[in-house]
């Protein structure tokens, strides 16, 4: 998930916000649907870079506050530095916000494969489990251990700051993942951000329902309603790709939902208030799940109600294999993320300098090219049940 903008705790509402206008005669095809009160309009550049089709080497998406992006694929340790890493003996620690799903799975092996490699002890790996304060505590446990490096994503850039702060100001170099605490900036206080492309997400996520609904039709949108950054970009970039590039797909819905277990319940009342409604986007894998089994509660068809989703698990997996309505995925690449992660605070303890805020572009995903993409982002082939689904 991939925020300078704090994020609140989980809960289980359904929200929805107040409708903010968008522009007169670009995004026509938006209608007068609920943004969230965090919304803004998609910029000239943003609506600009949503008609270039293949993103896979633009940044689309800046920081937070105004940092310019740059390409994951730009970074690299020589030799030389790797054996000044090596010989630093330099110990990590990792904090993450939540564990249990193949984005915080992948994001810890490719931190933990990097480390290995050069020689950086991780003394430290905590899950706060979606809890301010379990993050605090796992913070204030991390900073007794004194690591020469803390990666970690801030469920609570607010609450969490003075703990980052007390930990930079301490000697651990800090590499943040999706956001930084508030108050600290790069490179003074912390070595830089790494994230996904989010706003080409959101694109990619256009384009996968676009192509499930051959480019027309009136389609819907859940987001994920606390304002958080990274989320928040998605949103905004597959509305920027609607009003770009598909005048003839209409977003007739968007509802919001603040704990991801309740898709099932915001997309059943999307799907009662608005029936002709002929594709989904649905958030991440988990609210989409629950979309899913929204749409056969209504006796929805895979091919009457296409739905979308952003990053990649097993369990979408495995529907869009089966042939069901999971029509497309656009994935962050967690593990390049971890990489990514470790490199830059590796190079940091070296005294090397760091980008900013660093993105990988996301990866789209569709039964076409499911076995490549599985093996990308899992770097194993797919599972022969799923390559049975799919006929292969």
């Amino acid at each position: 998930m991939s925020h300078v903008r704090r994020i609140a705790t989980l809960s289980v509402s359904i929200l929805t916000a107040t409708a903010i206008p968008l522009f007169a005669q670009e995004g026509a095809n938006i209608g007068d649907v609920d943004h969230p009160l965090w919304y803004q309009p998609p910029s000239e550049k943003t609506l600009e870079l949503a008609k270039i089709d293949d993103l896979s080497n633009t940044v689309v998406s800046g920081g937070p506050r105004g940092e310019e992006g740059v390409l994951a694929s730009t970074l690299g340790i020589t030799e030389e530095q790797a054996q000044k890493i090596r010989d630093g003996k330099f110990t990590a620690a990792i904090s993450m916000g939540w564990l249990g799903d193949d984005w915080a799975t992948q994001q810890l092996i490719g931190l933990n494969e990097t480390f290995d490699k050069l020689g950086i002890e991780v003394v430290a790996e905590t899950n706060a489990n979606w809890d301010d304060a379990k993050q605090l505590a796992d913070l204030d446990a991390i900073a007794v251990l004194k690591p020469d490096l803390v990666v970690s994503i801030p469920l609570n850039t607010q609450t969490t700051a003075n703990a980052f702060q007390s930990l930079a100001a301490a000697g651990s170099e800090i590499v943040f993942i999706d956001q930084a605490a508030d108050g600290m900036d790069a490179p003074e206080d912390y070595a830089g951000v790494v994230s996904s492309d989010n706003l080409a997400l959101g694109m990619y996520l256009a384009d996968l329902l676009a192509e499930a609904t051959d480019g027309k039709g009136e389609v819907g949108a859940m987001y994920f309603a606390n304002d958080f950054y990274v989320t928040n970009l998605r949103y905004i970039g597959f509305v920027a790709r609607l009003m770009a590039k598909y005048p003839d797909m209409k977003l007739i819905a968007a509802a919001g939902h603040d704990d991801p277990n309740k898709g099932q319940q915001v997309a059943q009342a999307m799907i009662a208030r608005y029936p002709a409604m002929q594709g989904l986007y649905a958030s991440w894998s988990i609210p989409a799940m629950g979309a899913v089994a929204a749409a056969e509660s209504f006796g929805r068809t895979p091919q009457d109600l296409p739905i979308v989703n952003e990053n990649f698990d097993q369990i979408v997996a495995a529907d869009m294999a089966n042939g069901g309505f999971i029509a497309g995925i656009s994935s962050q690449r967690p593990y390049d993320q971890g990489v990514a992660e470790a490199t830059i605070g590796a190079l940091a303890l070296i005294g090397e300098d760091t980008p900013d805020y660093v993105v990988v572009p996301p990866l789209k995903v569709s039964s076409d090219n499911l076995p490549e993409a599985y093996e990308t982002i899992y770097r194993q082939p797919l599972p022969e049940q799923m390559a049975a689904s799919l006929g292969q």
